[in-house]
């Protein structure tokens, strides 16, 4: 998937957003934040030494793709994320409906083809060279496009899995078969001759 205009993915699921990172000929840049729930709330906003030390590493299953847009040229590259800092602290973009940027976050950069994450930090950024391994980014595409995270297997999107039908569908269902069998006259049989 080439995308020219990034108006085209807004609105987009997530993973249509990922493919659209991942395969962009331009150089990209892309924000992540935790997902909302009881397994991330530990993880917000704290620094990566304090991440360290309650025993976790970002994961990218516990974070969600906010925000991809083009990136402008730039000649270093911590100059470049301070000013991605700034801007989505400051003035956030129209289109972007994430929390400002914050401790805990992650940006994500691709330029020639080559994809650097960066968690915010307390001070800074820290470079996490292991978050998007190409094995991680293709199963987190495949998990958010996937209907039945049991085939996850590198098909995206294998087809819906059939629902399991409730009690009360089965027990209807029942009824109404005994009540037809009830209905149906029964059968003339002939008596079987006595020998």
């Amino acid at each position: 998937m080439k995308i020219f205009k990034w108006d085209e993915i807004n609105g987009q699921d997530e993973g249509t957003r990922m493919e659209a990172f991942l395969t962009a000929i331009n150089d990209t840049f892309a924000i992540m934040q935790l997902k909302e729930g009881e397994d991330t709330r530990p993880m917000r906003f704290i620094s990566y030494e304090a991440l360290q030390r309650s025993g976790n590493q970002p994961e990218i299953d516990r974070y969600e793709l906010v925000y991809v847009a083009p990136l402008l040229p730039y000649k270093d590259q911590n100059t470049m994320l301070d000013m991605i800092y700034e801007k989505f602290n400051i003035a956030h973009p129209a289109d972007f409906h994430g929390h400002s940027l914050s401790v805990s976050d992650i940006v994500a950069i691709r330029t020639n083809g080559q994809i650097s994450c960066h968690y915010v930090d307390s001070i800074g950024f820290k470079e996490l060279p292991e978050f998007l391994k190409p094995e991680n980014y293709l199963k987190y595409a495949e998990m958010s496009m996937e209907d039945d995270y049991g085939m996850i297997d590198g098909i995206i999107n294998n087809g819906l899995k059939e629902e399991p039908r409730s009690f009360r569908d089965v027990m209807r269902d029942a009824k109404e078969e005994a009540e037809q069998h009830i209905r149906k006259p029964k059968a003339q049989t002939k008596d079987a001759p006595e020998l």
